[in-house]
């Protein structure tokens, strides 16, 4: 047996002792306590005081298996399959990114604004995680979400109907979608990772995560959000806003787009380590 023996304080002693090297102490009880929660349902005090329950054997190997998994640098999130994000439980796999933090503070930003959205869209929609945060925020709202990739919005559907949302996911290429419609919000997250950085990337992002949806080419760092703005002086309403993530190092020329006779209010927003992250601009 590669534990002591089968009582969870082995297990864990285990887990913690085999990830030591690659993540904290933290980042180990976090992940445990996800581990838990998600194979026996525990709440935070049931994982407490169940440190002497004894686990079967399958229940072991279960456990050794995310270990191994953790170990060749797979995302946690993409092990447990699931992904907790802006009060939703998402499905998350490598067909999509894995949601970030920093995309929920863009959701909140979005709520702060105080305003009643009735038209949504959502530009590179992957999981659906904004598209479907935004219909939980605004339940009136109709949202569409548009992305590329089958395979992501195959995802999104799914979400959708995890969550109970009614969100339209379409397929469809930014760079020649067309429409007549119009709408009070445009967001994106797109793709803005200059290639040039992969060599800094850490592996669990480099070797599971799509491509397509992370990087740009080195001398086009602006590709995408250079298609988002026209897309939004067609299709964005008078007073309508456009919300965007951005790369901490091209907040400033990322607004400069903005900087036209069509938007106003053009605001750099910092996530909570300070950097900036978003950009919030309303329509003319």
């Amino acid at each position: 047996m590669f534990v002591a023996d089968n009582r969870v304080q082995s297990a864990k002693s285990y887990f913690f002792e085999k990830l030591s090297g690659a993540f904290t102490p933290s980042e180990c009880k976090s992940m445990w306590t996800t581990i838990l929660n998600d194979f026996f349902g525990w709440s935070s005090s049931e994982i407490l005081l169940n440190n002497n329950q004894r686990l079967s054997e399958s229940d072991l190997l279960r456990i050794r298996a995310v270990v191994k998994r953790l170990q060749a640098n797979e995302p946690f999130q993409y092990i447990m399959g699931t992904v907790d994000f802006a009060d939703l439980k998402l499905k998350i796999d490598h067909r999509a990114l894995i949601p970030r933090p920093e995309t929920e503070e863009l959701i909140e930003k979005i709520a702060g604004l105080g305003i009643s959205f009735h038209t949504i869209l959502d530009l590179c929609t992957g999981s659906g995680c904004i598209a479907l945060a935004l219909k939980k925020k605004f339940p009136k709202a109709a949202v569409l979400g548009l992305d590329l990739s089958k395979e992501a919005l195959v995802l999104a559907e799914e979400n959708a109907e995890l969550n109970n949302l009614q969100v339209v996911f379409e397929q469809g290429d930014i760079f020649n979608w067309q429409s007549q419609e119009q709408f009070d919000l445009i967001v994106s997250n797109p793709p803005y990772i200059p290639e040039k950085e992969a060599n800094s990337m850490k592996a669990n992002v480099l070797d599971y995560e799509p491509h397509m949806a992370l990087f740009v080419p080195d001398h086009k760092p602006l590709l995408f959000y250079k298609k988002i703005v026209s897309i939004a002086l067609i299709h964005l309403k008078s007073n309508g806003y456009l919300a965007l993530e951005v790369h901490e190092d091209l907040a400033t020329q990322t607004r400069a787009l903005l900087e036209v006779g069509a938007f106003k209010n053009q605001i750099i927003c910092k996530d909570l380590q300070g950097k900036e992250r978003m950009i919030l601009a309303q329509k003319a």
